[in-house]
């Protein structure tokens, strides 16, 4: 015999391409077994394997001619053979492009699927096709499988054989040595798997046949061999007619990985998508939505469902309307809350704090009076001084339950924010919403729900509730900042719930307060909390400090750590009393003015 060479035609396969191909028939099988259009997810469950999951069958499904898109679902072309064509011509067919002997039940079901008739019909007929005709051979207790995959030996002339079953020198004579080197033998098919094993590449399964032949032409079987060979060899029947040993096997899989990341094939992701046609939710599908928001234990997104449930990813020519049909299904549903963005949770699984402006903002109302049965800290409507109406106006003086009204949301709000941690808001991890430009934030729902990406890399979850106009949730970070009262940071906005912090160990000036400071402060708030002081008094104490005067937002933010009042307050104090007057742009008390009181002049401007 000649030399063997291996011809342009019959050079191996990349790693990649056997793996795809090894991939693509185990979910060709599953669809197959399954009997009925799938969607990716439930392939690869049907596959029953770990090493498939959804990301893999996408990419076998997509590329793997054998299979198309229906309804949203993934099916077999077979299934749309001509119903006209014999009956055994589309049995062949199905056979063939399996590549592998098929159980009776299932290629039962997918005849009744090409002609319509019940499955058990063709059960009968595939029963008397095994019993009586040649075209076919029973595989085990009842898988089916067409003759001319065995090996014709009609002669006993090698090359005669070689010929009979279209087999080229290339296809065996590189393996003769092999072959008896391992063994191989009918009635020994575990040297099967040796052999593909030792030669590392797919081998056809007449070539396998012949290499047995070839030793024992008198006893070979053919029908024996191939029941081995699929039954209890330990190979693997790969679609275009080839077998792979354990090893190689295992070489497939170790693919899969850099598989299940490829792009698909142009062409067969564009069929595929033109097969979809917009999402239609019926009542069990509704319910199948809803289910899965209530069996999470956390927010679940709108995007990750209809994946998920429908199989319907952003580049789909439907995606925008399909997320659509899902949010709309999902807001109408009151077992289910929207979070923001297109996160969903249960009701009544929002933490309770989130719902409340918790005590420690709050800004108590106090009446005090002086020796003479006056008021003492009295609220002017207009008539400050030096520019203090256009000072509380300065988001960094607001806070909550002391801001202006909302302003309509900025249509295109920049995605930039710059805030400063007041020293109430670091004691319990909130923020006001006040010092962000209105529409920073969605204006609904009512409460959102977001991820903040800290400085160091970890995710916080923070809840933003439009009506108490807080935010909720980073009183872990805050603890770590060493500043207590005029820390700062930048928010950027990445997307509609997912923000990222960018801290640089700055503080605003006007409101930074030092350690010892804030001490001070403390102090004196037990002194005023004890004698009943009224914040008259407080902002006289303070301002003693201070000799050479004081920045009103500094002055309020240091009142407020002894008592919470709202900026209004401040400015009136500082208006109506002779003892306040500014000096080089800063507020400066003078003892000597104390016995003058009151401005009699503001009157006219007191809050009814």
């Amino acid at each position: 015999m000649a030399t063997a060479v291996i011809s342009k035609s019959q050079e191996p396969q990349t790693p990649e391409q056997l793996a795809a191909r090894y991939a693509g028939d185990l979910i060709h099988k599953a669809l197959l077994q399954t009997g009925e259009p799938m969607k990716a997810g439930d392939v690869a469950r049907a596959v029953g394997r770990p090493d498939v999951d959804s990301r893999l069958a996408r990419v076998a499904l997509t590329t793997n001619p054998h299979i198309t898109a229906v309804d949203r679902k993934w099916t077999l072309w077979t299934r749309y053979l001509d119903a006209n064509s014999t009956f055994d011509f589309n049995v062949r067919r199905i056979l063939n492009t399996m590549g592998q002997p098929i159980r009776i039940p299932h290629l039962a079901n997918e005849l009744h699927t090409v002609y319509g008739r019940p499955a058990e019909i063709y059960e009968e007929m595939l029963e008397f096709l095994l019993s009586d005709s040649p075209r076919y051979f029973r595989v085990g207790e009842d898988y089916v499988a067409p003759s001319d995959w065995l090996l014709q030996a009609e002669h006993t002339n090698e090359e005669d054989v070689l010929f009979d079953n279209f087999l080229e020198d290339e296809d065996v004579l590189p393996y003769i040595e092999t072959a008896e080197a391992v063994g191989l033998a009918t009635d020994k098919p575990e040297t099967i798997a040796a052999l593909l094993d030792t030669v590392g590449r797919p081998l056809k399964t007449k070539a396998l046949q012949f290499l047995v032949w070839r030793k024992d032409q008198d006893n070979f079987n053919p029908y024996a061999f191939y029941n081995g060979l699929f039954l209890t060899s330990g190979a693997a029947p790969l679609s275009d007619g080839t077998w792979a040993g354990p090893k190689q096997i295992a070489e497939f899989v170790a693919h899969f990985p850099i598989l299940a990341e490829q792009e698909v094939s142009d062409t067969a992701e564009t069929d595929a998508q033109e097969a979809a046609q917009p999402l239609v939710l019926g009542d069990p599908e509704r319910e199948q939505l809803v289910d899965s928001v209530l069996d999470s234990e956390d927010s679940v997104r709108a995007s990750i469902l209809l994946e998920d449930l429908f199989e319907v990813t952003p580049d789909y020519r439907t995606y925008t309307e399909d997320l659509i049909a899902i949010t709309d299904a999902l807001k109408a549903d009151e077992r289910v809350l929207w979070v923001g963005g297109d996160r969903y949770r249960p009701q009544g699984t929002l933490p309770g704090y989130v719902f409340s402006v918790p005590g420690l903002l709050d800004i108590p109302e106090y009446h005090f009076l002086d020796s003479e049965g006056n008021v003492v800290d009295q609220l002017l409507e207009d008539g400050f001084e030096n520019g203090l109406d256009r000072e509380m106006l300065n988001p960094l003086v607001q806070d909550v339950l002391d801001e202006e009204p909302v302003p309509s949301a900025d249509p295109n709000p920049p995605s930039n924010a710059r805030a400063v941690i007041k020293y109430h808001h670091k004691q319990i991890g909130t923020l006001p919403l006040c010092q962000f430009p209105s529409g920073f934030f969605p204006a609904e729902p009512t409460i959102l729900e977001t991820e903040f990406v800290l400085p160091g890399g970890q995710k916080a979850r923070v809840w933003v509730n439009n009506e108490t106009r807080l935010l909720y949730g980073l009183l872990d970070w805050f603890q770590s900042i060493p500043i207590d009262s005029g820390a700062t940071f930048t928010l950027e906005r990445q997307a509609l719930d997912r923000y990222v912090i960018t801290y640089n160990d700055e503080s605003e000036p006007t409101m930074f307060i030092s350690r010892n400071r804030v001490n001070e402060l403390l102090a004196l708030q037990e002194k005023a909390e004890t004698e009943n002081l009224p914040t008259f008094e407080i902002m006289r104490e303070i301002m003693e400090h201070y000799r050479k005067g004081i920045e009103y937002l500094t002055l309020h933010t240091e009142i407020n750590i002894v008592r919470r009042v709202t900026r209004r307050l401040t400015a009136s104090l500082l208006s109506e009393y002779h003892c306040y007057f500014q000096r080089g742009g800063a507020w400066v008390y003078d003892a000597k003015k104390l016995i003058q009181g009151f401005d009699k002049s503001k009157r006219k401007y007191l809050q009814k």
